[in-house]
């Protein structure tokens, strides 16, 4: 249950971030990089999502590709921010690093995550 509230609350957060008026008005810890946030950003979503959900890595890959390109879309009509295909690189990045970091650590920690496998 936790990791299932984890994963919602991240894509909460991540939608905020991405629909705000203003992104640049944000602290500098969180507007240093827009790219490295994107790539972080969906890092996270996705090794959340896999450890709260039984899913498959192509499922949720696409999932989250149709997410990233949701959110260009968006910014494509918001006055103050932009599209672009540079962010949806970068959000495929995140996710490709996510994959790989979660096969990592199952393979290190084949019992941690997945509460619903129980």
């Amino acid at each position: 249950m936790i990791s299932k509230i984890s994963f919602f609350s991240a894509l909460i957060t991540i939608s905020v971030l991405a629909f705000l008026p203003d992104y640049s008005a944000l602290p500098p810890v969180v507007s240093f990089s827009d790219k490295l946030n994107h790539a972080a950003a969906f890092t996270v979503l996705i090794l959340l999502y896999r450890f709260a959900f039984i899913h498959s890595t192509q499922h949720i890959v696409v999932l989250l590709l149709f997410y990233a390109l949701f959110i260009e879309i968006v910014q494509a009509f918001l006055p103050t921010r932009e599209a672009s295909l540079e962010d949806i690189l970068a959000d495929s990045i995140g996710l490709g690093l996510g994959v790989i970091l979660y096969k990592w650590i199952r393979k290190k920690r084949p019992t941690m995550g997945r509460e619903d496998s129980n």
